[in-house]
């Protein structure tokens, strides 16, 4: 059994991947089902949480889980996930008996279970309530706040709770940039007009929105754009209707370079907050989130000290207050190298199964041995089953010639989208790109065979 620093030797864990809880009601401003829908096929990435042994909750079924956890050392790992699913995971397990008989059996002759959610939520907690009450069992909850704090999760994960409390932990000027809170969108017309008339370029953001989902990028162009044309635009756009805004400086650089910081936080009394790991954030259309690039060259950058001296701080902060858990401070970085914090995300993140992955595979020191690159949406040249992808890409597949270095299959519940998710490693950050390239190119071919 592989233990992370939040997990307690011998107990039980159970990962809970309840993203739509957290996001749902974002999510449904699109109007579109489909929207929401391509997001269930996320949880197979948590067959990479926590190591080796658990049981893991998904809201749609992963239909390759066996053959993915067998092949990448997951053996006495198991998936289950509802029959009739909704967006809140946690309910959905208190509804179906033979969910719940399975959660708790897993507690064991002990009657202890680790919890682990992807997001700590109130259905969550109330999972855990009853788990507790009604059945008895000893739950920890090394990854959620005290119910009393749990509002500290959802406010600081918003871009006007990261702009209010922020500030104030840091040490050093100039680390965040200019950011307007808006209630309605005809303020935030006229805060685009401001940043305008001053030839700054600025970003629209929804206040709880996620992965880049819904920015508006309005340039430092001239002319200007007219009032008019501005309030056309954001009216056109779902997802910052009926919510407060933020218009924020755009930070522009030539070359985009995006690093995310994860930290966790134990719960108070159990010790300091700590880094997990560094990462460049990967994005893609629209710039939407889509994976991130885990390097050493990273840590050896002239801004990683103020980043990680401002990651702790502000942990330092949030575990003072009642915070327990993971969270990631996204950033950009300027043409100048000034180092620009952005946001915060209060939960488990896009490459926190890279990490663990990494970690359970080749130890506490893997940044000293291989960069890993993610990808949670590769195109599979029309493959629709795990057996064909598998066979495509065999000899390209981790570990290549019993070497660290190759493409882990991660996700594999999209195929039926005709997409997969996928860790790729190698020695240094030029073969992991290489690899990509051969990767794709493999795929192509075989759709052209």
């Amino acid at each position: 059994m592989t233990t992370l620093p939040a997990q307690k030797p011998c107990v039980p864990v159970v990962a809970v991947y309840n993203n739509l809880e957290v996001a749902c009601n974002f999510l449904q401003r699109a109007g579109d089902p489909s929207f929401i829908e391509t997001r269930r096929y996320r949880g197979d990435r948590a067959l990479f949480w926590l190591g080796d042994p658990k049981l893991v909750f998904t809201t749609a079924p992963i239909p390759h889980a066996q053959t993915i956890c067998h092949r990448w050392g997951y053996s006495d790992t198991r998936a289950v996930a509802p029959v009739r699913s909704t967006q809140q995971l946690s309910l959905d397990i208190l509804r179906e008996p033979a969910l719940l008989d399975q959660l708790v059996a897993y507690a064991g002759p002990q009657r202890a279970l680790q919890l682990v959610p992807y997001a700590t939520t109130p259905e969550f907690l109330h999972l855990a309530e009853v788990l507790r009450t009604e059945h008895h069992l000893t739950v920890h909850l090394p990854e959620s706040p005290a119910p009393d704090a749990r509002w500290l999760r959802d406010y600081i994960g918003t871009k006007a709770g990261f702009h209010a409390l922020v500030p104030t932990w840091i040490a050093g000027p100039n680390m965040l940039s200019t950011a307007v809170i808006c209630t309605c969108l005809a303020q935030a017309v006229e805060v685009i007009a401001w940043f305008n008339a001053r030839g700054q370029g600025c970003v629209v953001k929804s206040n709880d929105g996620e992965s880049g989902i819904g920015h508006e990028v309005f340039p430092a162009v001239q002319p200007a754009v007219t009032p008019a044309a501005t309030r056309e635009r954001l009216d056109a756009n779902p997802f910052l209707r009926n919510n407060v805004l933020v218009v924020e400086r755009y930070v522009d650089a030539t070359v985009h370079l995006s690093p995310s910081l994860e930290l966790y936080v134990p719960p108070a009394g159990a010790g300091p907050p700590e880094v997990t790991y560094l990462s460049r954030q990967i994005f893609g259309a629209f710039g939407r989130f889509a994976g991130v690039m885990v390097s050493r060259t990273l840590l050896d950058a002239p801004w990683y000290p103020r980043l990680e001296e401002s990651g702790l701080a502000i942990a330092a902060h949030l575990q003072a207050l009642g915070y327990a858990g993971h969270f990631d401070l996204d950033t950009v970085i300027d043409d100048d190298g000034r180092l620009f914090l952005l946001e915060i995300n209060a939960r488990r993140t896009g490459g926190t199964h890279v990490h663990e992955f990494a970690r359970h595979t080749l130890g506490a020191d893997y940044i000293d041995q291989v960069t890993l690159l993610s990808d949670n949406g590769v195109d599979s040249a029309g493959i629709d089953d795990v057996d064909t992808l598998m066979h495509v890409l065999d000899d390209l597949l981790y570990p290549m010639q019993n070497a660290p270095r190759g493409v882990v299959i991660t996700v594999t519940s999209a195929l039926a989208y005709r997409r997969f998710g996928c860790i790729i490693a190698a020695p240094s950050d030029n073969e992991a790109l290489h690899l990509k390239c051969e990767m794709l190119e493999r795929l192509r071919h075989s759709a052209s065979a």
